[in-house]
């Protein structure tokens, strides 16, 4: 018996020596805390390595019975090793930092399936993770977010939420139409999320009721990027030149942007949470006179123009309609998720939900986008399926902001009611009375296909859909001005839908091959079909028997209906061949033909191709023990684009159909002419870049570029006896240059402080080089825009002023070097007689972020600049007097207009008897600022030494939109540019939340 008790004892001894000679762990991601998946342990002292489960985890059992201590190296692709001493112990957690080696970063180079190491890429791409810039920022689509972060790139954001945003690389790609009823070409470059092609809102040409405007009855154009969910995207590629977007041919002639979204990761189901909620406030308001200085200014517009009769005391009243009509706004933010998978599938469950209300009374904005992703991938055999269904509402009845009313009325009567305003209506009613809401529904699916013929050849299919719904519906209060009419009817009710279905489809071969270990060989052959289809509707109403009732268009007295339909169909066959020589010298070739319907039928095909080449001179013998060029590299690309999104049917005759015309038969009238000999625009490229890494610190990119545009699609005037006044033509050319720099650095980088920058530099010229065709060359006066040669497209024509005729108070202009009174330039001068004023297109732009990491503690400041853009304002606001009856102006009116002889005034005298010119050099402002576009202070919790059941707890601190410095800083109490450059108060945002994930 007491021999089993000591053998008990003994092997109980041994049992505990060898459990306690155990080491077992976790691999993280230092920053994310989300364990490693095939990270690489190497025990050094006995040479063994383990590979960590889809757990992260791995372990070695030791045989030794002393305690001693252990050496772990450890390792995992794009991670930087780390070799640690530890003795034998379990549940050791081993966190991992990011390599952030620019070299081994793969860029996702098409839509079709093509990806490169980033030192391999010939082409001009930049890639942006979304981990790199502040999600936090109150923001309703991603490019907003991309302000001031990439070179080349222009974003004209519009402070009205969810309404559409201006995008260009490197310029506008086509001239702006002159005509704003003539539908354009696009200048916004193509995007492309998971292989999907988005569609764009626009305008249908000849219709009246269909096109972008800004009256009461134009369609509310939504900006289609917020279907995509910010927390969705993984990355996002900017393609720029020949080499990079060729191979997207006649649709690629303002550049690409290929947006890949997030998938899920192997593991264990993983669910991560945001909630985030904040204020908005008005800032740079416009300053308008109060109740005594507006009753002076009128009092001196009657008198100086015969009427002194009119002129009266102040009442005593000081109405404040933009505190009437802003408040402070408010801003939250949800998302919630799930991903996980193993060695077969992946998969991604997010839905995240925005709601913006504005600082504009009763206007608000929200929006949910979801998204499923799925993907398998078994031998030779992987697909992957997203979808993102997406709801979003825009409601907006306030749409007269801080509209420009006399502050000498009071918004109400004595008994409650509002005070009545005719035409507009009282902004306040309007605010509350009225209905603008716009809903739409949008679904994106793709689903990819490839199989791995060999391993070196794979076939792949790549199906797209976007399919949108928009249900807008308008309510003019009879009960208000707005909705009241000279015919005596009141109330007026409009409906609108646009469905829109885009499908692309693409299959291809591609192949990969290396020989002799130097030689690699890459291409791929494909084909594409592209459709969209957009319906449209329209119904109003007008006067009901309960105007200031929201009721069916049916009961209306008078209705009116209009429909319209357009389609565009597209083939396409494509290839792209690669080939490098031991990772120094690079070639690319790529070729593209096109079909559309959208052309004539002599004219449906394109034929564009590019080539590319690179030199990695670091990989050079010669550099190679040079300490300080960590990687040098020159490129070189040249080739030619296309332009086909011109709109539907540009080349056929178009015709309007009446249901009851001439005799109450139906008729059709023309409204476009055709044009048989309509083709597609051309963008032949030019770029040369160097690429220069030094100092383990620093990352430059230089490049010089040329876009060669001709064949621009222009409208031109006809002879009357064509019935129609103007056809569109292949007939202008001009260019886009300029230079583009970027410079990225790590400052310092330790353990426990990182402190890093990164600075965008763009300058861009562009130029009209010749013009065909007969016309006025210059649109209407409020856009003075023109299409001359030898200068810019985005430039501001009209006369030069000269200031304020100290004898007179009336303005003064010089032309062709003589002083002129406004009075007598019309006797003189027209509209053939303008001179540049002004240039919408900055000189430069760009921006400069810097990150700063302490610990747990992390701080990033964004900024983004812009110098030279001028802008013309309408002068509406400024010193159009003749308004003064039912509206106010701009304070600036009251102490620098001309009062008396003698004086040095801005504006000239107060009166009804004055000459009105627009174009002028007066309203012109430069808009060159520098912008505080973010600050962003997160604290990420120490789960691990906390002990707490989370992967990660963090909380941030987030201001958007924050500050302006403009060059010419607006006067003490008065306007200036940061007050005059938007109508639509600007938001500034501050917001908390915190991020979680178990």
């Amino acid at each position: 018996m007491k021999k089993v008790h000591v053998l008990i004892v003994l092997t109980s001894l041994l049992i505990s020596s060898v459990q306690a000679q155990m080491i077992s762990g976790v691999v993280k991601d230092k920053k994310t805390n989300e364990p490693l998946i095939g990270a690489t342990v190497v025990l050094t002292e006995i040479n063994k390595g383990k590979t960590t489960d889809l757990n992260g985890k791995f372990s070695f059992n030791l045989k030794q019975k002393k305690e001693v201590k252990y050496t772990l190296k450890v390792s995992f692709l794009g991670y930087k090793t780390k070799t640690i001493s530890v003795l034998a112990k379990k549940d050791i957690n081993i966190f991992l930092e990011e390599e952030n080696n620019i070299l081994e970063e793969v860029v996702v180079t098409s839509s079709y399936g093509t990806k490169k190491i980033k030192e391999e890429v010939v082409g001009s791409i930049s890639t942006i993770k979304t981990k790199e810039i502040v999600q936090e920022q109150n923001s309703v689509s991603f490019e907003e977010l991309l302000e001031g972060q990439v070179t080349g790139l222009n974003i004209e954001i519009n402070p009205e939420l969810g309404e559409a945003v201006s995008i260009d690389i490197r310029g506008k790609g086509s001239l702006p139409n002159l005509n704003a009823n003539v539908i354009g070409t696009s200048t916004q470059p193509l995007i492309i999320v998971d292989g999907i092609i988005l569609s764009e809102e626009v305008g249908i040409e000849g219709s009246n009721f269909f096109d972008i405007g800004t009256g009461n009855l134009s369609e509310n154009i939504l900006n289609p990027l917020a279907k995509i969910g910010i927390q969705d995207i993984e990355s996002i590629n900017v393609l720029k030149d020949a080499a990079a977007v060729g191979i997207y041919g006649a649709d690629a002639a303002n550049g690409v942007i290929l947006i890949t979204t997030k998938e899920g990761k192997p593991g264990k189901i993983r669910f991560h949470g945001t909630v985030q909620t904040g204020i908005s406030t008005a800032m740079n308001r416009f300053k308008y006179l109060n109740g005594e200085q507006y009753q002076d200014v009128v009092n001196s517009y009657n008198i100086n123009s015969g009427f002194p009769e009119n002129a009266q005391q102040w009442n005593g009243v000081n109405t404040n309609w933009f505190d009437l009509l802003n408040k402070t706004g408010t801003f939250v933010r949800y998302n919630l998720g799930a991903s996980g998978g193993n060695n077969n599938w992946l998969y991604r469950l997010n839905i995240g939900f925005q709601k913006n209300n504005e600082s504009q009374v009763n206007n608000d904005y929200q929006k949910i986008n979801t998204s499923l992703s799925l993907k398998y991938k078994q031998d030779k055999l992987s697909f992957s399926l997203k979808t993102a269904p997406s709801f979003i509402t825009k409601n907006n009845p306030n749409t007269l902001y801080n509209f420009a009313l006399p502050p000498t009325i009071s918004p109400y009567e004595e008994n409650g009611d509002y005070t009545f305003f005719a035409t507009y209506g009282n902004p306040l009613a309007v605010a509350n009375q009225n209905k603008a809401e716009a809903k739409t529904f949008n679904l994106l699916t793709s689903l990819v296909v490839n199989y791995d013929i060999t391993p070196d050849v794979s076939i792949s299919s790549i199906f797209g859909m976007d399919f949108s719904y928009k249900d807008e519906d308008k309510f003019f209060s009879g009960l208000n001005g707005s909705g009241q009419f000279n015919d005596g009817s009141l109330g007026r009710r409009v409906l609108r839908t646009r469905n829109t279905k885009r499908f692309n489809w693409s299959g291809s071969i591609a192949f990969d091959k290396v020989f002799d270990k130097k030689h690699c060989v890459d291409g791929l052959l494909a084909t594409e079909i592209r459709s969209e289809d957009v319906d449209l509707t329209y119904h109003r109403g007008d006067g009901y028997s309960n105007p200031g009732q929201l009721q069916p268009i049916e009961s209306a007295t008078k209705q009116d209906f209009q429909s319209d339909y357009s389609e565009q169909r597209g083939l396409s066959f494509f290839s792209q061949i690669g080939y490098n020589y031991d990772k120094k010298y690079f070639l690319l070739f790529n070729f593209r033909t096109d079909q559309s319907s959208a052309f004539g039928g002599d004219n449906n095909t394109a034929i564009n191709g590019g080539f590319g080449a690179s030199w990695n001179i670091s990989n050079e013998t010669f550099l190679s023990d040079n300490e300080f060029i960590d990687f040098l590299r020159l490129r070189f690309s040249y080739g030619t684009t296309g332009n086909s999104r011109i709109g539907s049917y540009r080349a056929l005759g178009l015709y309007t159909l009446f249901d009851n015309g001439y005799n109450a038969n139906s008729e059709a009238n023309l409204t476009s002419l055709p044009n048989p000999n309509l083709g597609w625009e051309r963008n032949t490229k030019f770029n040369v870049g160097v690429d220069l890494h030094f100092s383990d610190k620093f990352r430059f990119v230089g490049e010089v570029f040329r876009d060669n545009i001709s064949d621009i699609i222009i409208s031109r005037s006809v002879i009357p006896e064509v019935g129609l006044s103007n056809v569109q033509i292949n007939g202008a050319t001009m260019y886009n240059e300029g230079v583009e720099l970027s410079l990225s650095s790590k400052w310092i980088d330790n353990e426990k402080f990182k402190f890093s920058s990164n600075f965008f530099f763009t300058k861009i010229r562009n130029k009209v080089t010749d013009l065909q065709g007969l016309g006025s060359e210059f649109s209407i006066a409020e856009v003075a825009r023109a299409q001359r040669i030898g200068y810019s497209s985005t430039t501001i024509w009209g006369f030069n002023f000269a200031g304020i005729d100290t004898a007179t108070g009336n303005e003064l202009y010089s032309v062709d070097g003589q002083i002129y009174d406004a009075t007598t330039l019309d006797d003189n001068f027209d509209q053939n007689d303008w001179e540049p004023i002004g240039d919408s297109q900055p000189d430069f732009y760009g921006g400069l972020n810097n990150r700063f990491t302490y610990k747990n503690f992390s701080l990033d400041v964004n900024f983004s600049y812009s110098y030279g853009a001028d802008i013309l304002l309408q002068r509406t606001l400024l010193d159009n007097y003749n308004v003064l009856f039912n509206r106010n102006l701009s304070v600036n009116i009251f102490e620098d207009s001309w009062r008396n002889q003698g004086d040095l005034a801005n504006y000239s005298v107060i009166t009804r008897n004055r000459r009105i010119i627009s174009n002028t050099s007066k309203y012109i402002f430069d808009t060159s600022h520098i912008k505080l576009k973010t600050i962003n202070m997160r604290y990420q919790f120490p789960v691990g030494k906390m002990n707490l059941p989370l992967d990660e707890f963090s909380v941030f601190l987030n201001g958007s939109n924050l500050m302006y410095w403009f060059k010419n800083e607006s006067p003490n109490g008065k306007n200036g540019v940061a007050e005059y450059r938007n109508v639509y108060p600007e938001m500034r945002t501050i917001s908390f939340g915190l991020n979680v994930a178990f």
